[in-house]
């Protein structure tokens, strides 16, 4: 009896470290969300109402820099939140959504009122009045302490958010070269140089003097990872278990400075970290399309900081901005997701409620809810996805041109992955495609061999095979971007391991199909999908 029962407890011990390991779907808040106790007990009560549209929360310290005692007080009711959540089987995280301000605009200055320090300053002069010196004693002193607080959560994650960056701080950074240019930093500098520099001399130096600049900026990101090591610190001082993660957009594609961020934070931990890259394409009425190319971008910005000995999960952004019923729907949520888990990331953040304006009830019914009947899919999906790598072709033609492509069915590689083979250069764009016949497009298809399927019938849309070490075909994701269904979906599988005899077709929001394969007398395989939805995605699974 006395095995059986460890038995029995190994595997529940075993369960839960794999439920805590597979945070999938992640929920990022605002300081609104818990900042009182009758927003959180509604966005709790949407959350339990909508089961597994999240597997994790991540709770904010707000933009703002108000008196300790605030901090303090927020605190106290995450402490009590997260005991609520720990009831649904979601964990939590904080971010630090305030490290050096993200800029004037948006701040709320009745909750400033700690600063008593130099702000952010451009090499034009101006100074922010809600943004940070990353070199002011009482600056630094107050992050220690507001981490410390947080740390107390004992949170799984603790996020720095992308105001670590040494620019874009307005109104300062506006016709401003990178970095702080107050008095304090130009003083420091001086000392590291050699020689005592005004704002003006300095600026106009640079013009003339790259290598000088370079050690400006050098010297500003070192301002940066100062700050980095810090947040790490404190926080694994009140709290060891917790990991680390950053988030930056790729929009500068200055891998240099997230680089060094990312290392520091996980040096300064012993242990791996987490990203989360982003940046734009928050509304469904301009940007469907330029949500799926964000994940293509997205890792394409993974290849490019090269650093999978640093970085253990890959959490991109999805984004809904200012998260208003008329920004974005529930189903581009999904889709974005869906794309990102499909060209590599391990799970998504999603930032797409706003307590402060619009009602829970609303975000209840039109967002947490067709979340979580997608989320099993999604899930589904990065579970079959473990153990393979992303499958396509490449081209140096930028993504968008690659999207346009792969609207006809084609696989496409914009991240790390098999390397099926260069496209050619001239590629039809968005236009030709459009005027091209179903024949002519399946003629594109067969153009290019090497690929582990071959879509053989018409149809308008994403085709992401993800494939094992042996180059076998393990999974294969489709999103139909047609505002209309489309049906009778037929796929050749060079790439199919041999004795697989079916597959199963897993759609958004649907039961999932089992789906014969056909095998014909000189050994090719077939499989068709019977249809997908409009602007829908889903994937095959082939089980070994």
């Amino acid at each position: 009896m006395k095995k059986l029962l460890f038995a029995l407890l190994t595997v529940l011990v075993s369960c839960s470290s794999n439920v805590e390991k597979d945070s999938i779907l992640q929920l990022r808040l605002r300081m609104p969300n818990t900042f009182n106790e009758e927003s959180w007990h509604a966005l709790y009560q949407a959350i339990r109402e909508n089961a597994g549209c999240c597997d994790e929360v991540w709770f904010s310290t707000g933009i703002d820099l108000p008196p300790m005692d605030v901090h303090r007080e927020h605190v106290r009711r995450l402490l009590r939140a997260k005991e609520d959540l720990s009831g649904t089987g979601v964990t939590s995280s904080v971010q630090i959504q305030m490290t050096l301000g993200h800029g004037d605009p948006g701040a709320t200055p009745s909750q400033w009122g700690a600063k008593t320090w130099r702000g952010w300053t451009g090499s034009n002069g101006t100074e922010d009045l809600y943004c940070n010196c990353p070199r002011q004693p009482e600056f630094l002193e107050y992050l220690r302490e507001m981490t410390r607080l947080y740390a107390g959560i004992e949170p799984r994650r603790m996020w720095i958010d992308d105001d670590l960056r040494y620019d874009n701080h307005l109104p300062a950074s506006k016709d401003s070269r990178a970095g702080c240019w107050c008095e304090t930093c130009l003083a420091e500098f001086s000392a590291a140089e050699g020689r005592n520099w005004t704002r003006e001399a300095l600026d106009k130096a640079m013009a003339a003097d790259a290598a000088l600049e370079e050690r400006w900026k050098q010297f500003s990101m070192e301002s940066l990872v100062r700050i980095a090591r810090i947040i790490t610190e404190e926080t694994l001082a009140v709290s060891p278990g917790t990991r680390m993660g950053y988030q930056k957009t790729f929009s500068s594609r200055d891998t240099t400075v997230v680089r060094e961020i990312l290392k520091t934070l996980a040096e300064a931990s012993g242990n791996k970290v987490s990203y989360r890259p982003g940046g734009g394409n928050y509304y469904d009425n301009l940007h469907p399309a330029g949500q799926i190319i964000k994940s293509m971008e997205a890792a394409r910005f993974m290849r490019e900081l090269a650093c999978p000995e640093i970085v253990e999960i890959w959490c991109p952004e999805v984004e809904s901005y200012p998260r208003h019923y008329a920004s974005r729907t529930a189903q581009s949520v999904l889709l974005e997701g869906f794309s990102a888990l499909g060209f590599g990331a391990d799970a998504v953040s999603m930032f797409v409620l706003d307590s402060g304006e619009e009602s829970i009830e609303v975000q209840s019914r039109s967002m947490l809810h067709p979340i979580s009947r997608g989320a099993r899919v999604l899930r589904e999906y990065a579970r079959a996805n473990k153990g393979t790598k992303p499958a396509g072709f490449v081209s140096d033609a930028g993504n968008a041109a690659m999207f346009s492509l792969a609207l006809s069915g084609i696989p496409v590689l914009p991240g790390d992955g098999l390397r099926l083979g260069t496209l050619p250069e001239d590629m039809p764009g968005m236009t030709e495609l459009n005027n091209r016949t179903s024949s002519q497009i399946q003629d594109i298809r067969n153009s290019l061999p090497g690929s582990p399927v071959l879509c053989t019938s018409p149809f308008i849309g994403m085709v992401i095979p993800r494939v094992d070490a042996d180059g076998a075909i393990r999974t294969l994701g489709l999103i139909n971007c047609r505002i209309d269904s489309q049906s009778d979906i037929r796929f050749k599988l060079p790439g199919l391991p041999e004795g697989t005899k079916h597959a199963v077709w897993r759609e958004l929001k649907k039961k999932a199909v089992r789906l014969k394969i056909r095998h014909t007398e000189d050994g090719t395989a077939y499989v068709e999908v019977p249809g997908i939805d409009a602007w829908n995605a889903g994937f095959l699974e082939f089980p070994i």
